[in-house]
């Protein structure tokens, strides 16, 4: 797959303390990834222009239209076009077709609109399938998420992506970064899917804010835990206790909060 830069350079009028300054920033790419399913238009994904063959992956796997990489009979990306092809297995299709239209869309960078239809669908169904009994000590929360803060070069160049990543509690197994959450999401979901990686003892690690979508994404694939360096909406701590979630946020330096399964916590 050619690549494409992930950053541009140009030229600011900087702006400090009273004094200006002509120089060059570094900016993160945003990126129009258009995919076609089975031959026609099925979605616009803005997103950072690196680990795309994931990401694509990863958007169908965690919008539950592919439960394997087996069903995807056919992946390919071409990037000056800025397209994406997948053919899906007969099962896929007729799962996508159930479930949706094929109806173009566009999914903002940050999530929004597009994702929420599948995403946050029976979301009872979803009851049962996240270990209830996950336990992790507290030292173990600081760690990840102080190794994990400091992972992306993409961010401490531009300040401008999301990261996520994929953990067994000791370390950080899978790392992606992306303009938008979701998307951080998908690629490490995709990820996990291409290398047939069991789900149900990770945890995810994540920048972003976590609303229902994203808990639903993690819920879906048996993911028992959640730990961002952001905060949750209320939605997304009732989905999780309903769902039997653990939910961990604000987790900067030395503290963090836990909003749900208070029982997780081992003191160290």
């Amino acid at each position: 797959m050619e690549a494409v830069s992930d950053r541009r350079e140009f030229p600011i009028l900087k702006y400090r303390q009273g004094q200006t300054s002509e120089v060059s920033d570094v900016v993160v790419a945003e990126y129009n990834l258009a995919i076609q399913v089975n031959g026609r238009d099925f979605v616009i994904l803005l997103c950072t222009p690196r680990s795309l063959d994931v990401l694509v992956a990863g958007f169908l796997f965690s919008e539950g239209i592919i439960r394997d990489r087996n069903e995807l009979t056919e992946l390919s990306i071409d990037v000056p076009r800025q397209q994406a092809r997948v053919t899906l297995s007969k099962t896929a299709t007729a799962r996508l077709s159930d479930q949706q239209s094929f109806d173009r869309k566009t999914v903002p960078t940050a999530g929004g609109k597009g994702h929420s239809a599948l995403a946050t669908s029976s979301l009872e169904a979803l009851v049962g399938n996240c270990d209830h009994n996950f336990s992790i000590q507290a030292s173990k929360v600081l760690e990840l998420m102080d190794r994990f803060s400091g992972k992306s070069q993409l961010f401490l160049d531009t300040g401008g992506v999301h990261s996520c990543a994929l953990s067994d509690g000791n370390e950080i197994l899978l790392f992606e970064d992306d303009i938008g959450r979701h998307n951080a999401l998908d690629k490490v979901l995709g990820q996990a899917m291409m290398q047939d990686m069991p789900l149900q003892d990770k945890i995810i690690l994540t920048s972003g804010r976590i609303s229902t979508e994203i808990l639903a994404k993690v819920a879906r694939r048996g993911i028992p835990a959640i730990i961002s360096r952001s905060a949750p909406t209320s939605a997304a701590i009732e989905q999780a206790k309903a769902l039997g979630l653990t939910l961990i946020g604000f987790s900067r330096g030395s503290n963090f909060n836990v909003y749900t399964n208070f029982p997780c916590l081992e003191r160290d």
